[in-house]
């Protein structure tokens, strides 16, 4: 090959892989982290909102719901540690199917946990993820005591 081709080439090749470069990594959005924010969204009402006029909140679930805006300010937190935009609205994972609000709830936290569990390429970050997904793990097992004391 002639050195022309040898550097001709290289500066023809740049402008046709540099979009490909620029998706590596999107700073503005990070769809795992926005879609576990939905999912604790939509497991937080389902815990909150029963039904009912003469319904007293109980203890597991008092405690699913301070699990689950801790875990939300974390991966907030996470987010912006790493450069990503998770204000932007997102639609839920989960798809309640009439099994019951707690039953719904737990799913939508199971989703939740999955969607932050997903590889971080940040090493600085790590600890806050999984204390993120700790605080999933911790919301679902109380939601789940919520369902036992419940008789469900």
């Amino acid at each position: 090959m002639k050195l022309i081709h040898k550097l001709v080439l290289p500066l023809l090749l740049a402008p046709a892989l540099l979009p490909l470069a620029a998706h590596a990594d999107e700073p503005g959005h990070h769809g795992a982290y926005l879609h576990a924010l939905a999912d604790l969204h939509v497991a937080h009402w389902l815990i909150e909102h029963r039904p009912g006029d003469n319904w007293a909140m109980g203890r597991n679930e008092q405690i699913a719901l301070s699990e689950i805006d801790a875990a939300t300010r974390e991966i907030t937190q996470l987010g912006a540690d790493v450069g990503k935009d998770v204000y932007r609205e997102e639609r839920p994972d989960a798809r309640p199917d009439r099994r019951g609000r707690l039953h719904d709830a737990v799913e939508a936290l199971e989703r939740a946990r999955s969607d932050v569990a997903q590889r971080e390429d940040d090493p600085r970050v790590f600890g806050l993820q999984q204390h993120a997904m700790h605080r999933i793990e911790m919301a679902k097992h109380a939601t789940e005591d919520a369902m036992r004391d419940a008789g469900y």
